[in-house]
């Protein structure tokens, strides 16, 4: 939203620098039609012709320019606003994704007995198991979460992205 109107103030920005400009180039056209009246080139009836023709197309520039503008500010808001929108749904559809793959991973991998072994040996390293099934239910989980981890990332990008522009 903050972007939106920053964009707008600048477009307001260079509409009023554009009026600035014709207003100068209109007291320069003044001046220099002043300038041949007095040097005897053109009458004042022509002079005044040339002026009014001059601030007449200015006039006509400067409301053809805002209609412009009010058009590309309107549309620019519209899709930004309809781009953030659907980008936010994104990253929430694949952030319940994830969760979902996450705890089915972590269900699957705890869930599922090794089979049985010797008791001598279980009896002999117990912590170690327990390691080692914590580092498989890491791995497992990470290993089907990073697609989903990837979109995220790819979604979040845009989003920020489109939050810049």
């Amino acid at each position: 939203m903050a972007n939106n109107q920053k964009f707008q103030e600048t477009l307001k920005h260079l509409l009023y620098a554009g009026v600035g400009f014709a207003a100068e180039s209109s007291k320069k056209v003044q001046k220099n039609v002043d300038e041949l009246i007095k040097k005897g080139k053109i009458n004042e009836r022509e002079g005044k012709k040339i002026v009014d023709q001059v601030m007449h197309n200015t006039e006509l520039k400067r409301k053809e320019l805002e209609t412009k503008l009010n058009k590309v500010v309107d549309q620019y808001g519209k899709t930004g606003l309809n781009q953030i929108t659907s980008l936010t749904k994104k990253i929430q559809k694949l952030e319940t994704e994830l969760q979902k793959r996450v705890k089915s991973a972590t269900s699957s991998v705890v869930g599922s007995k090794p089979a049985a072994k010797p008791a001598a040996k279980s009896a002999a390293k117990p912590k170690a198991k327990v390691a080692l099934k914590k580092a498989a239910a890491k791995k497992a989980v990470a290993k089907k979460a990073a697609p989903v981890k990837k979109a995220v990332a790819k979604v979040a990008a845009k989003v920020e992205e489109a939050a810049k522009a």
